[in-house]
């Protein structure tokens, strides 16, 4: 796991973690209140100062569900319709409980997405779609509108800024084992994000000259520049994320080359977490469990501080732009 959860205490993380993990957890957040239902202008659940309002959550409900409609789901009065919505409100309340705490997390290290920056993604969306007209017009066909969007781009930019700090530091301290005698192989084969190599002890095998080439520029700068036996520093930022490279043996045919990779990929997709990324998430929702700085107000399924809540895709962000 990186470091980082900045202000958590370590030992608290750790003991609220394994409390989820044992079902403990459940009193740590607040459950629905008695009142019978939120209106227009009530929170549907707070996390720590921070309210997550009934327009919002109805807004990504209301966009799952156009989703699972137009990809031919259970139709509304038809069989499993109900419990299909119950399983929707669920995840959608996961998500924003998730999408909050990221947003913290990123706030607190001066990396939260500004307004001007998703209006700028929006306009963005418009160019591609011809039109902010077209924009939404695109949107509305899939359920979705303006405001549905800027929540997408704004949870988006949140979660890709805070998961490249992380990754970065992770890569960090993978260096720093390497460069302390861990070995290169056993280091691959337990932390690279990499699951076509990572069995293999990151083993690329026999790169040439014309692979590199076609490759990214930055991994194939990083190789050239290693001699037989040698390992980078530092990690290397590339379109995939941070690696850190190490060439076995250079023959004529090209470089036999081993690499760790931290995924922090430019183009990032919320659906592509990584597993250690997933668990620091997990880690500060438990974090926010034990201080009881989690309360839900409303019966949407199973509250987040239950053993096997699950650091899930958000509805709003797990899927690509409709413009890009």
């Amino acid at each position: 796991m990186p470091p980082g959860l900045g202000r958590r205490n370590a030992a608290l993380v750790a003991s609220a973690a394994a409390a989820l993990a044992s079902m403990l957890l459940l009193s740590g957040c607040g459950g629905p209140t008695s009142n019978a239902a939120a209106t227009a202008s009530s929170p549907v659940a707070r996390v720590g100062n921070d309210v997550i309002p009934v327009s919002l959550f109805e807004l990504r409900v209301g966009k799952t569900l156009a989703g699972i409609r137009q990809g031919g789901g259970p139709a509304q009065g038809s069989p499993g319709y109900a419990a299909m919505v119950k399983q929707v409100r669920a995840s959608v309340m996961r998500s924003l409980i998730i999408d909050t705490v990221i947003a913290h997390e990123a706030s607190f290290r001066g990396l939260g997405a500004t307004d001007a920056e998703v209006e700028r993604e929006l306009a963005n969306d418009a160019r591609a779609a011809g039109g902010m007209d077209k924009l939404r017009q695109q949107l509305a066909g899939d359920g979705g509108s303006l405001d549905q969007r800027r929540d997408e781009l704004r949870a988006h930019i949140n979660e890709q800024r805070l998961e490249d700090l992380f990754a970065r530091q992770r890569a960090d301290e993978i260096a720093a084992q390497l460069n302390h005698g861990a070995d290169f192989a056993t280091l691959a084969t337990q932390l690279s994000d990499d699951v076509a190599t990572r069995s293999r002890g990151g083993d690329l095998g026999v790169l040439g000259a014309d692979q590199l080439r076609a490759g990214d520029a930055a991994f194939s700068v990083a190789v050239t520049a290693l001699s037989a036996g040698h390992t980078t520093s530092a990690p290397v930022r590339d379109d995939a994320g941070y690696e850190l490279i190490r060439v076995d043996t250079v023959a004529a045919a090209g470089s036999s080359v081993r690499h760790i990779l931290v995924a922090a990929p430019r183009v990032y997709r919320v659906a592509d977490r990584p597993a250690w990324f997933s668990q620091s998430i997990l880690d500060a929702v438990a974090q926010d469990c034990a201080h009881k700085a989690i309360t839900v107000y409303i019966d949407a399924g199973q509250q987040p501080c239950v053993a096997g809540a699950s650091a899930t895709a958000s509805p709003a962000t797990g899927t690509a732009s409709p413009t890009r």
